[in-house]
């Protein structure tokens, strides 16, 4: 599943803006909260373990040194909208459905902490290879006898 979102640029004045233009968009423009309705996704997918990977992939470019202070800034944002409903509701059920699958959460640590760069995938492939080669030489040995 390929996710692509809009950058969310996070610095020192990012809150009071946010602020301004989700209550004039809720006000003026309460067919269209376009505004609202990514703050509301962006709740759903920060969390304190994952506003690391959204700062690491660059979904959020954070000024602010913390990614803790992230987390809790789009909280905050979100306790200001009245309708709790977003259209990215169905893209969040997705998610949440790809995340419970054991086989994707795995395979995705997988990725994630062996094979993040080419030399951690090689170290890692080349450490599967000693350790079969390991056993399969302890097997041979074992079976020969002294």
């Amino acid at each position: 599943m390929d996710l692509k979102l809009t950058p969310f640029f996070v610095k020192d004045e990012t809150e009071c803006v946010v602020w301004n233009i989700m209550a004039l968009e809720q006000f003026l423009y309460p067919d269209k909260p376009y505004i609202c309705n990514y703050f509301l996704l962006m709740d759903q997918l920060v969390d304190l373990d994952d506003v690391d990977l959204l700062v690491e992939n660059k979904v959020i470019l954070n000024m602010l040194g913390s990614n803790e202070a992230v987390a809790k800034l789009v909280n905050r944002l979100c306790e200001q909208i009245m309708d709790d409903k977003s259209c990215y509701f169905d893209i969040c059920e997705q998610l949440n459905k790809h995340y419970e699958n054991f086989w994707n959460r795995h395979v995705a640590t997988l990725k994630r902490v062996y094979f993040k760069d080419l030399w951690m995938g090689s170290s890692t492939v080349l450490g599967v290879v000693v350790l079969v080669f390991s056993v399969i030489g302890t097997i041979i040995v074992e079976e020969l006898g002294p």
